[in-house]
């Protein structure tokens, strides 16, 4: 971004590494173009430029849970974490709320799992909406735990640690999730899991890359048929399969 790169500028270091942003790079000692996102992939090859070896791929496992059971929140002894993440600045990425819900309700009554949604303040009238519905459609029999804006992220992860699954949208929680090493199901549409994908291996990224346009790198967007297009029973099958690894 420019304000790092202006950052960068200022700064006594005696090497600047970053990425190419003409004219705001003009600082820097050792340069990369980003390919597709910004992500570890091109990390990567910015450590390489600097001669820094590289002894581990991936982020699975890097993220060590001290596992607190607290009794201020009272989770159920088996359960999804769910994160829609619903904020503004991620609505290219959201799928449909009843979706989710009739998603949580399949979780429930075949793999008995008790739907638990996260996210943040942005998120609670999203997920608010993906409560009442499971509960519209169970007539109150699934008891929904919504837990958005919350918990902090300490919390977030014991949680997740505890978690039997996840499943939720391109977002820092799921790479939360990915890198505690729980199974975790993806939905992406706009971004490209070559880049962002979950990197442990008890992960499913589900996506309709039959679709001329996916990956966009979210542009503007008038129809979002990458999200709308994804199915209750594609996600669930992913699911199911995630489990049974």
């Amino acid at each position: 971004s420019e304000e790092a790169l202006l950052l960068t500028t200022f700064s006594r270091a005696k090497m600047k590494a970053g990425f190419a942003n003409f004219p705001w790079d003009l600082c820097l000692d050792i340069k990369e173009d980003i390919e597709g996102h910004n992500c570890w992939f091109n990390n990567a090859k910015i450590l390489k430029q600097l001669n820094i070896p590289v002894k581990k791929n991936d982020y699975a496992g890097l993220l060590h849970v001290i596992d607190e059971k607290k009794d201020d929140i009272q989770l159920p002894q088996k359960f999804v974490v769910i994160a829609p993440g619903a904020s503004l600045r991620r609505l290219l990425k959201t799928w449909e709320e009843k979706k989710f819900a009739d998603l949580a309700i399949l979780i429930h009554n075949e793999l008995g799992l008790y739907p638990v949604l996260v996210g943040s303040n942005d998120d609670k009238r999203y997920n608010e909406t993906i409560a009442d519905f499971i509960r519209q459609k169970t007539g109150d029999k699934i008891n929904v735990l919504d837990l958005s804006g919350k918990i902090s992220l300490r919390a977030l992860c014991t949680m997740l640690k505890r978690a039997s699954l996840f499943v939720g949208i391109d977002s820092g929680v799921m790479h939360l999730a990915s890198s505690i090493d729980i199974p975790v199901v993806g939905l992406f549409g706009p971004t490209d899991p070559r880049y962002v994908r979950p990197q442990n291996s008890r992960s499913i990224v589900v996506q309709k890359t039959d679709l001329e346009c996916v990956p966009c790198y979210i542009k503007p967007c008038d129809h979002r048929n990458c999200m709308m297009k994804l199915s209750v029973e594609e996600v669930f099958d992913a699911c199911k399969r995630v489990l049974s690894d």
